[in-house]
C-alpha cells in the first residue's frame, strides 16, 4: 500500500552555486514521494512534463549527477506520516538509510463490573479503562450515554466504543452484565400440609414464615392464610409466598368444578404493577390411585383476567371422564374401596404478566379429590351440602328412605365417604333387632387397615350379605348399620332396613348408580311384560333369469332386537317417600338387573313418569328397561345344559 509522505518535493527552481558556477542544475524534481508499506521504500512520481526526472540532482558542470538525498532532511525520531485503522495507530518514522520503519500503537479498553443483580434489580456498576493512546477519548454507548463508567445496570449486553480524540482510532468493546437466576417457588398443599419446592437463585436457601417457623415443609397448619419469604445464599429474595389453606372439601364430577384466581387488592389500586395480567392452569390426575404418578390432562389453560384481577377455570369436563361408577360383585359380601369412584388431582396455577408476559415466581399446586357424582345445580350452589349438611349428618352416599323395607334376599350396598384420616380402628357397625325387643351388636371388620380422607368404601349391607339369621325363639326384625371406631365414635349416620317377611311374587332387583355416587337397589315385583323393538335394513330383490324362490323377495342387510322389559315397582306403604327417591332410578346413568349370578346392564327409557299424584296415596311406578340391542340370540349360559330360555325370569 502507498503512502504519501509529508513532504512533498517538487521542483520549484533552478539552482545556481554562488561560489562555484560549476555548480548547478534542477532541484527537487518529482510529482510526489510515496512510501510503499511492502516495499517499505520511496516511490517517485514523474512529473508528467518531464519524464524521469524524479531525482534530486545536482549538475557539477562534468556532466554527472548526485544521487538525491537519503533521508529528506528527517529526523528518524520526527514522524512524517500517521495512518489509522481501527483501533489501531500507526506512525511512519525515517530509518536514516533511505527506508522507513513504522510504530503501531492500538488502543485498548477494559471494562471493570461490580455489583450484583438479584432477578430483576438494576444494581450491577461497569467502568470502562482506555489504554495504548494518550487521549483524550470519547465514550459511546449502544444505549445512548456518553459517560465513560455506568451505574444501576440491569440484565443485558452493553457496549461502548472508544475514540481516540486526536487520532480517531476507535475500539468498541462489550460486556454482559447477568443477574441470579429467578427463585420460583411452587406451593405444594396436599391437605393440611404445605411443601415449598425452591429453583433457581443460589442454593441453600432459607424460609421465614410469619409466624416464626424456618422450613420448607410445614404439617398439619389450621386453615387460614400464611406468608414465607424465600431467600437463596446470594440474599436474593422471592416475593412473598402467599399460602391459603381452606377448610377441607372434595369436588362431585358432574357439578362445576371451579377454579377462582384473584390478583389481589394490590392490582386492583394499580393495574400498572401487573401488565397484560392472565392466569395459567394446569391440570393433574392420579389415574390409579395411591400411585402417586400424576398425568396431565389436556393442554394448559389460560385466561385473561377481568379489571378486577380476577378470572375462575371451570375444568369439570376435563376430570370427569377419569371416574366410573363402582359396580359390587353379584353376593359381595365382603367390604371393599371403591376405587373408580373417586380420585386425587391436582390444580396447579400462576400469574402471568410483563412484556414480553412471563410467570409469576410463585406457582401453587394443590391436591383436591374428586367423587363420581353431582347436586341439582340449586344445592350445587349454595353448598349447603358440603357447608352443613355432610359435616352434621355425616351421610352415606344415598338419598333413599330410612327404614327401608327390604326382602332377605335383596342385595343392599351402602357407600361410605371417609372424613377420618390415618384410623386403623374405623369399621362398619351393626345391631340387630329381634321380635322380642333384644338386640346385638354385630362385630363387622374394619374398613381397611388404613382409612384415608375421601376414599369411598362399599358396604354390603343386606340380611343374607351381613350372614343375618333367626335365632331360637325370635326372629330378626330390622337392622341398622353405621361406621364407628372401637370408642364408641360414629363418623356415619345410622341406616336401618327392615327385613319384609311378606311373600311378593315374581320379585327382580336393579342396582343403579344414584346422584352421590352409590349403587341402591330397587326391588319391583309382580308381572313383568318382555317386548322386543326388532329394527333392520332390507333391500328388495330383483327377480332374474335365475331366481331363487326360497330367498324370498327381500334381501336382510341387518336385524337387531332390543329387549324391553316392562316393570313396576308395586303398591307400597310408603309410595310417597319411596317414588321421591326413584327420580333417582329415572336420572341413573348405570342401571344393572340381577339375573341369577351375574348383572345384566340396561337404561331406563326416557319418557315422563308420575312421581307424584295428589288424592292417591298408593302409586305406583312403570319403567321400560331397556336392555342391550342384539344381533344374535343366546340363552343365559352354564355349566348345565339350557333347560330355561327366558333369562329374565326371576
Amino acid at each position: 500500500m502507498l503512502y504519501p509522505l509529508l513532504t512533498t518535493w517538487r521542483y520549484f527552481s533552478s539552482y545556481q552555486d554562488p561560489n562555484d558556477s560549476r555548480i548547478y542544475g534542477d532541484i527537487y524534481h518529482a510529482e510526489r514521494w510515496e512510501f510503499n508499506s511492502l516495499t517499505r521504500q520511496v516511490v517517485f512520481t514523474d512529473f508528467g512534463s518531464n519524464p524521469g526526472a524524479n531525482y534530486y540532482d545536482w549538475y557539477r558542470g562534468e556532466g554527472s549527477f548526485d544521487p538525491g538525498p537519503q533521508d529528506y532532511s528527517r529526523s528518524s525520531d520526527e514522524e512524517f506520516f500517521v495512518y489509522v485503522q481501527g483501533p489501531t495507530r500507526t506512525g511512519f518514522f525515517h530509518d536514516g538509510a533511505g527506508g522507513v520503519f513504522e510504530d503501531p500503537v492500538t488502543l485498548t479498553a477494559d471494562f471493570t463490573p461490580g455489583g450484583f443483580n438479584c432477578f430483576g434489580a438494576r444494581n450491577a456498576t461497569l467502568n470502562v479503562t482506555p489504554g495504548g493512546l494518550a487521549g483524550p477519548f470519547t465514550y459511546a454507548w449502544n444505549d445512548g450515554v456518553t459517560t465513560q463508567n455506568r451505574t444501576g445496570l440491569g440484565v443485558g449486553i452493553y457496549a461502548c466504543t472508544i475514540t481516540d480524540i486526536p487520532s480517531g482510532a476507535q475500539v468498541m468493546v462489550q460486556h454482559r452484565v447477568l443477574e441470579n437466576p429467578r427463585l420460583n417457588v411452587l406451593v405444594r398443599k396436599v391437605d393440611r400440609d404445605v411443601t415449598l419446592d425452591v429453583t433457581g437463585g443460589t442454593a441453600p436457601y432459607t424460609y421465614l414464615w410469619d409466624d416464626g417457623a424456618t422450613t420448607a415443609t410445614r404439617t398439619g397448619l389450621s386453615s387460614g392464610t400464611y406468608y414465607c419469604v424465600v431467600t437463596d445464599a446470594a440474599n436474593c429474595a422471592a416475593e412473598t409466598i402467599e399460602v391459603s389453606l381452606d377448610e377441607f372439601t372434595f369436588f362431585f364430577s358432574r357439578n362445576p368444578i371451579l377454579l377462582a384466581l384473584d390478583a389481589g387488592a394490590a392490582y386492583r389500586a394499580d393495574p400498572s404493577t401487573k401488565p397484560g395480567l392472565t392466569f395459567l392452569c394446569d391440570v393433574f390426575i392420579e389415574p390409579e390411585y395411591l400411585s402417586g404418578d400424576f398425568v396431565q390432562v389436556g393442554v394448559r389453560l389460560e385466561q385473561p383476567a377481568d379489571r378486577d384481577g380476577r378470572t375462575t377455570f371451570d375444568v369439570q369436563e376435563l376430570l370427569d371422564v377419569f371416574l366410573d361408577y363402582h359396580v359390587p360383585a353379584v353376593g359381595q359380601t365382603a367390604l371393599s374401596v371403591a376405587g373408580p369412584l373417586f380420585r386425587r388431582f391436582y390444580l396447579q396455577h400462576a400469574e402471568v404478566y410483563g412484556e414480553p408476559p412471563v410467570p409469576a415466581p410463585a406457582t401453587t399446586l394443590t391436591q383436591h379429590y374428586l367423587l363420581r357424582g353431582g347436586l341439582s345445580r340449586y344445592e350445587a350452589e349454595t353448598r349447603t351440602y358440603l357447608d352443613v349438611y355432610r359435616p352434621t349428618i355425616k351421610p352415606f352416599l344415598t338419598w333413599q328412605p330410612h327404614n327401608k323395607v327390604v326382602f332377605a334376599d335383596q342385595p343392599e350396598f351402602l357407600y361410605y365417604h371417609s372424613n377420618q384420616v390415618g384410623r386403623t380402628d374405623i369399621a362398619l357397625r351393626c345391631r340387630v333387632f329381634f321380635s322380642d325387643g333384644s338386640s346385638r351388636l354385630l362385630p363387622l371388620g374394619p374398613l381397611t387397615p388404613d382409612v384415608r380422607r375421601y376414599e369411598a368404601y362399599c358396604c354390603p349391607v343386606g340380611f343374607q350379605q351381613l350372614g343375618l339369621q333367626d335365632e331360637a325363639g325370635r326372629h330378626v326384625v330390622r337392622w341398622s348399620v353405621w361406621v364407628g371406631d372401637d370408642y364408641e365414635g360414629v363418623y356415619s349416620e345410622t341406616r336401618t332396613y327392615v327385613l319384609d317377611r311378606e311373600p311378593k311374587p315374581q320379585r327382580r332387583y336393579l342396582l343403579f348408580a344414584n346422584s352421590l355416587g352409590g349403587m341402591d337397589t330397587i326391588c319391583v315385583w309382580g308381572e313383568a311384560q318382555l317386548d322386543a323393538e326388532v329394527t333392520g335394513e332390507e333391500l328388495e330383490r330383483s327377480p332374474g333369469p335365475r331366481y331363487d324362490a326360497l330367498l324370498g323377495d327381500q334381501l336382510v342387510l341387518e336385524r337387531t332386537l332390543r329387549p324391553v322389559l316392562k316393570l313396576a315397582s308395586g303398591l307400597r306403604a310408603d309410595s310417597r317417600e319411596w317414588l321421591a327417591w326413584l327420580q333417582e332410578l329415572l336420572l341413573s346413568r348405570r342401571v344393572l338387573l340381577l339375573s341369577g349370578p351375574r348383572w345384566l346392564p340396561g337404561v331406563v327409557k326416557a319418557k315422563t313418569s308420575t312421581i307424584l299424584k295428589e288424592g292417591e296415596w298408593h302409586q305406583t311406578l312403570e319403567i321400560d328397561f331397556q336392555l342391550p340391542r342384539e344381533q344374535h340370540y343366546t340363552p343365559r349360559l352354564g355349566a348345565a345344559a339350557v333347560t330355561r330360555q327366558d333369562r329374565l325370569l326371576p
